[in-house]
């Protein structure tokens, strides 16, 4: 939810940059002043947009942040917690003699 809230603050001040560019534009008695006029209005639109992409980057460290703290940053382990592996028991003395460990493997 407070993406959202972001990018439409960002999309806000971009329309009033806009806005505020045709404005500017408008009063303009010359050409040159149009021109500055739309320079600025390009500036203040490009700011915008990078406050944006500079809020989209701290939500996701923070999502990152979160996702690391809540799983101990071992990334993603598929497996059952308190489940571990268990050593087989030693044969009995005497057990299987005749088969090597390589042939007991394959069947």
């Amino acid at each position: 939810m407070q993406a959202a809230e972001e990018k439409v603050k960002a999309k806000t001040k971009i329309t009033q940059a806009k806005a505020a560019e045709k404005a500017e534009a408008a009063t303009a008695r010359s050409h040159a002043e149009r021109k500055l006029a739309h320079e600025r209005g390009k500036a203040k639109v490009a700011a915008a947009k990078m406050e944006l992409h500079q809020d989209k980057v701290l939500h996701r460290e923070e999502a990152i942040e979160h996702h690391l703290h809540k799983h101990g940053g071992h990334g993603h382990h598929h497996h059952k917690h308190g489940v571990g592996i268990v050593a087989a028991p030693a044969p009995a003395p005497g057990a299987g003699a005749y088969y090597s460990t390589a042939a007991r493997h394959h069947y």
